[in-house]
C-alpha cells in the first residue's frame, strides 16, 4: 500500500480577508486550547482507526499544516503535533511537509525553528505584487514585504509555493505580467494561480450585491487564464492541474494525494478526510470541536462510505483537473469501459481544442482546464444515461 497523507487545518487569522470562506476565526487566545484539542483529535482518531485496522500502512510521506495561518503557530506546538503523528505512524525519511504562511516578518523569523524540525516546503499567500491589489485583497502585508518574505525563506527552504489571484475588478493584464515577472524574477519552483471568486457570505459577495465592485467578465477571465498558462510555460513550468505550475520535480506531493483519491487522514476543526473509501468532515466550529473532543468523542460534522458509484464520478473529476482520464487505469479499478462509452465525447473534446488524447488517456488543455467543471457534468451526463451497470 502507498503512504498516506496528513492535513492539518489551523483555522487561525490575524484578520479575515474579506474575499475568504474557508473557515477561521481571529480570536488568538484560543490558539493554545486549540492545539491541545487538535492533540486530542489525532490520538482519538489514530487509536480508533488502528483498533479498527481501517489503515493498511503506518506510512506517511506528506504533511500540510495550511489554514488559517499556521505560521502563526509557535515552533514548540508544531514539534508537539509531529511528534504526535510519528507516534503512530512512520513519517517516510523523504516525506513532504508543507507549512502555508503569509508574508510577514513574524512569519519568517520562525523559517529557522521550522527547517529544524522537518519542515521543508513553505507555501506563501502573496495573492499579488501590486499594492494596490493587495489593498482591494485587504491583505495585511505589502509588495515589498512579500518579496522580503520570499528571499528570507529561501535561506532555509529550497521547495518555495506562492499562491496569486486574477481576476480582480478593472485588472489588466499587464498587471497580472508584473506579478508573474517578479514570482519569475526571484525563482520560485511552484506557482499556483486562482481566480477570484465571489463567495457568497463573504464580505466582497456583498460588495458584489451592493454594486461596489464589479467582476469583469467570463470571456476576459478565460483569456487571462490562457495567457497565464502560456506566459508560465513558455519560462518551463508544467501546468500539471488546472491552478498549479511547477518546474520539473516541484510538484505538490500532498494535493496530488487529493487528486488521486489517495488516503489522506485530516485533523482539525473543518478538515476534511478520506481513508479506505469513507470520507469524513470535521465540525466547522471551534467550540464544537473543543466540545466534541471534551467527551472524547471525534469531531465530526459528518462521515460516509462512498458508493462505488460516488467513487466513480469523484474519480473523473478529479483525473480531469490533474493529469487526465487513463482509461485502462478505470477499467481495472471499477471494471468499467469508458472508453467505448466516452468516444463521441472525447472525438469531439479534442476537435475543439479541449484535450488531447493519446496512449488512452484524456487529458484537458489549459482551454479545457478552464471549464472543467462544464466538460466533467458532460462526460457524466453521458455516462448517466448509459446507465453503467455493477461498478466495483
Amino acid at each position: 500500500m502507498p503512504p498516506i497523507g496528513v492535513y492539518i487545518h489551523f483555522p487561525f487569522c490575524k484578520r479575515k480577508c474579506h474575499y475568504c470562506d474557508f473557515y477561521s476565526i481571529t480570536n488568538l487566545k484560543e490558539i493554545p486550547d486549540y492545539i491541545n484539542y487538535l492533540l486530542k483529535e489525532i490520538e482519538l482518531r489514530c487509536q480508533t482507526l488502528a483498533e479498527q485496522s481501517k489503515i493498511e500502512t503506518n506510512k506517511i510521506d506528506t504533511i500540510f499544516i495550511g489554514g488559517g495561518t499556521p505560521s502563526l503557530i509557535n515552533p514548540r506546538y508544531i514539534e508537539k503535533i509531529i511528534a504526535t503523528i510519528d507516534k503512530y505512524f512512520d513519517i517516510t525519511s523523504n516525506a513532504e511537509i508543507t507549512l502555508e504562511c503569509n508574508p510577514a516578518a513574524s512569519d519568517a523569523k520562525h523559517f529557522p525553528d521550522y527547517a529544524a524540525l522537518g519542515i521543508n516546503r513553505i507555501s506563501i499567500g502573496v495573492q499579488s505584487f501590486l499594492d494596490d491589489e493587495l489593498r482591494f485583497l485587504q491583505r495585511l502585508h505589502s509588495a515589498s514585504e512579500a518579496i522580503a518574505t520570499i528571499e528570507a525563506a529561501r535561506k532555509y527552504f529550497n521547495n518555495l509555493s506562492i499562491d496569486l489571484i486574477f481576476g480582480l475588478p478593472e485588472q489588466t493584464f499587464d498587471n497580472i505580467n508584473k506579478s508573474l515577472s517578479q514570482a519569475i524574477a526571484l525563482d520560485l519552483p511552484h506557482i499556483s494561480c486562482y481566480a477570484l471568486i465571489y463567495e457568497e457570505g463573504t464580505p466582497l459577495f456583498e460588495d458584489l450585491l451592493a454594486g461596489k465592485v464589479r467582476p469583469i467578465a467570463d470571456e476576459e477571465s478565460a483569456d487571462y487564464y490562457l495567457q497565464i498558462s502560456d506566459f508560465l510555460r513558455l519560462r518551463g513550468y508544467e501546468h500539471y492541474e488546472i491552478s498549479n505550475f511547477a518546474r520539473s520535480g516541484f510538484r505538490c506531493r500532498h494535493n496530488i494525494k487529493y487528486w488521486t483519491c489517495s488516503d489522506t487522514l485530516a485533523f482539525g476543526a473543518s478538515s476534511v478526510g478520506m481513508i479506505a473509501g469513507s470520507r469524513y468532515k470535521n465540525v466547522s466550529n471551534v467550540a464544537k470541536y473543543f466540545a466534541f473532543l471534551g467527551k472524547g468523542l471525534r469531531p465530526e460534522e459528518y462521515s460516509e462510505k462512498l458508493s462505488s458509484e460516488e467513487r466513480l464520478t469523484e474519480r473523473v473529476y478529479l483525473s480531469l483537473r490533474y493529469l487526465g482520464l487513463k482509461f485502462e487505469d478505470f477499467a481495472a479499478e471499477f471494471g468499467v469501459d469508458l472508453l467505448a462509452i466516452l468516444c463521441n465525447e472525447i472525438e469531439a473534446l479534442v476537435a475543439s481544442d479541449f484535450a488531447t488524447f493519446e496512449n488512452k488517456t484524456l487529458k484537458l488543455t489549459p482551454k479545457g482546464y478552464y471549464i472543467c467543471d462544464e466538460i466533467t457534468l458532460r462526460l457524466l451526463k453521458k455516462l448517466e444515461k448509459a446507465n453503467v451497470q455493477n461498478i466495483r
